[in-house]
């Protein structure tokens, strides 16, 4: 059965080397002099994580059925919140597939998803259409494979994306992430305009555009060469490992070009504006025409569709030709041109499969192949040890295997910081029409619930820019004179979620809208912490800490939107006589949940400080460390200093 095995995976991979290479694009750019990262292809893998981003708002879109499912099913409020809490855990329950992930790379998480799209989609059509029995049950099945697509998306594209540009990864990650809040704008439009009076039929969009990202993503998201899994291991040398993993080097140092990411926020920044002045018009303004709406949405469709620009092969946005760095430095060094056929002891040189420099030797009988142009002092035996050396801009972080990330204090207070400060987003983002109508007291339209998602969209996304452009602000100080931490960020999430309650619980209910919105931008500011914490202050096993944070929000989940407030909302209308099947329009029904939400934002202001406190103080004795190594004599990138309070073998290293 074993050798059965290693047939199958080496069949597999000789069927899919054509296209999945990791060492012919390689070769062929250093044959040409280019330098091995191409930023055309890493760009299109920008774009493509940009759609895959709007393809996991689709759980915001939620929002936009909720007055149809109550109408035409007799749905309670306790019915919608068990839909949506169990399409969440779904979304959130992720851990499962870091194991794939992890051995195999992101290739076939993007067909699973694929498929649960397919059937969430296709049967949630059929409910609306009459096909399918449309009670609870049904309608909680096939939510829960949509929002499942949504969470195999998402985390399959972000861990993906902040090991390709690991030297930019605050602004780059940002811009994919922008468009899960902005995306549900562009739904929002979408189902204003083209869709209007047919929920099956934007259903059907959504679940084609879902299908058609998907297997576009699983033909460009690829993991870097770096990263060498267990599937990239398979029939391979140790010395075609090394060489692979070498390539960190290149990608830690690798800026990306400032005109193409410019463009892309442009397109951004023009979305946001489109879509503050277009949702209270679409929502308010009860006479606009057929080809009103259809403009709408047109314009929508060309200025999503504009993120492709950073795309065109115009040497003036940078990332064409960029040239080899190594034959740079042959160039300059007379010695170093002939070290192309003669090695410093004599050894022949030879180019290997990847298009590096190796010089052949015997060490114990053995013949072997050793590059000549590592870069001295940068670690490039393992993955979780790549490093850019001197070159890099990154802080200290904290090293060690999953275990001891599991055993340590900060990795904890993280999640503990996320439930606190979560519970706010949890409770509105999932249920802001229940609790409009009871702050309120009257009905909400379906206008003014395209009106809440659309801001929904543009409050996360304004947070979501913020916070990448401060990761990348952190990252362009001097890195042995840093005053700035990325953690300093931390304690701003939950006090904007305190700020909302305060104003949900004390402004009218007619003003609801403010609180509302400030609550977007603690999510948007939230979605870039969740995606970039991990990165910048740990340095292996990102995805298990991500699909982790995932499955402590999913608990969050359980017990605050079903536990929390969807059994008080039923207990205050059995109370207070309001028949099931109707709204409860009275402030009582969510003012429990919206205090203890309040207080718990309060108490994750000062788990986010304690956070930054531990790591700021971490990185000063890292730095420290470093500092009297260097003044010793001894190469300060071979060193480590131990975090206080982490397991021994967690140690620091600068990457």
């Amino acid at each position: 059965m074993p050798s059965l095995g290693k047939s199958l995976v080496r069949g597999l991979k000789k069927v899919s080397k054509p296209v999945f290479s990791q060492t012919r694009d390689v070769t062929q750019r250093k044959e040409r002099g280019l330098h091995p990262v191409s930023e055309l292809r890493r760009f299109h893998l920008l774009v493509c994580c940009f759609f895959c981003s709007v393809c996991v708002s689709l759980t915001y879109a939620f929002d936009l059925f909720t007055t149809q499912f109550r109408r035409q099913f007799n749905l309670t409020s306790s019915d919608l919140t068990i839909i949506s809490t169990v399409g969440l855990v779904f979304c959130y329950f992720t851990i499962p597939y870091t194991f794939i992930f992890e051995s195999c790379g992101p290739f076939s998480l993007f067909w699973l998803c694929g498929i649960s799209a397919a059937i969430g989609g296709f049967g949630l059509t059929g409910v609306f259409r009459g096909q399918i029995p449309g009670n609870t049950a049904t309608i909680t099945v096939f939510y829960a494979f949509l929002s499942s697509a949504s969470g195999l998306l998402d985390t399959s594209y972000v861990s993906t994306l902040v090991e390709v540009f690991p030297r930019n990864r605050g602004p780059v990650v940002c811009l994919a992430k922008v468009m899960t809040g902005l995306g549900s704008s562009v739904l929002a439009a979408m189902s204003d305009t083209f869709f209007v009076g047919s929920i099956s039929g934007f259903i059907y969009f959504l679940t084609a555009l879902v299908m058609v990202v998907c297997i576009w993503a699983s033909l460009v998201i690829v993991l870097p060469p770096y990263i060498v899994n267990w599937w990239r291991r398979q029939d391979k040398t140790q010395v075609e490992v090394t060489a692979l993993r070498s390539m960190s080097t290149y990608y830690e140092r690798k800026f990306v070009p400032v005109p193409r990411l410019a463009i892309g926020y442009t397109v951004v920044l023009l979305l946001l504006v489109f879509f503050t002045i277009e949702a209270p018009v679409m929502a308010y303004v009860s006479n606009i025409s057929r080809g009103g709406r259809m403009a709408v949405g047109a314009i929508t469709v060309v200025l999503t569709l504009c993120i492709f620009l950073m795309l065109l092969p115009f040497r003036a946005l940078g990332g064409m030709n960029d040239s080899d760095p190594e034959l740079e430095k042959l160039e300059d060094s007379y010695a170093a041109t002939h070290a192309k056929e003669i090695g410093v002891e004599g050894d022949l040189v030879q180019l290997d499969d990847f298009g590096q420099e190796r010089e052949a030797g015997k060490e114990d009988g053995v013949e072997t192949m050793e590059p000549i142009h590592n870069t001295k002092g940068i670690d490039t035996s393992s993955q979780s040890e790549d490093a850019a050396g001197k070159h890099s801009r990154q802080d200290p972080r904290y090293t060690g295997t999953i275990k001891d990330y599991l055993l340590s204090i900060d990795t904890w207070l993280i999640m503990l910081l996320f439930v606190f400060y979560g519970c706010m987003g949890t409770i509105v983002m999932f249920n802001s029409s229940t609790i409009s109508i009871a702050l309120s007291g009257h009905e909400r339209s379906t206008q003014l619930s395209a009106l809440y998602t659309a801001f929904l969209g543009v409050g996360s996304s304004v947070g979501r820019i913020a916070f990448g452009l401060f990761e990348a602000y952190v990252q362009h100080q001097d890195p042995e004179n840093r005053k700035i931490l990325v953690t300093m960020a931390l304690p701003f999430s939950p006090t904007l979620a305190f700020l909302a309650g305060l104003s949900l619980l004390l402004l009218p209910g007619s003003t609801v809208l403010l609180p509302f919105i400030l609550v977007y931008l603690e999510e948007g500011v939230f979605a870039g912490i969740n995606a970039l914490i991990f990165p910048c202050l740990f340095e292996s096993n990102h995805n298990f800490l991500y699909n982790l944070s995932f499955f402590v929000q999913m608990c969050a989940i359980i017990s605050f939107n079903l536990g929390m407030f969807g059994r008080n909302i039923d207990m205050q209308q059995r109370r207070l006589g309001i028949p099931m099947d109707l709204e409860c329009n009275v402030k009582v029904c969510v003012q429990m949940p919206l205090i203890v939400a309040t207080v718990l934002a309060f108490c994750g202001i000062f788990v986010a400080l304690a956070i930054h406190i531990r790591y700021a103080a971490f990185v000063r004795r890292s730095r420290g460390h470093l500092r009297s190594q260097g003044a010793s004599g001894s190469d300060p990138l071979a060193g480590t200093a131990l975090t206080e309070g982490e397991p021994e073998e967690s140690k620091v290293r600068t990457a």
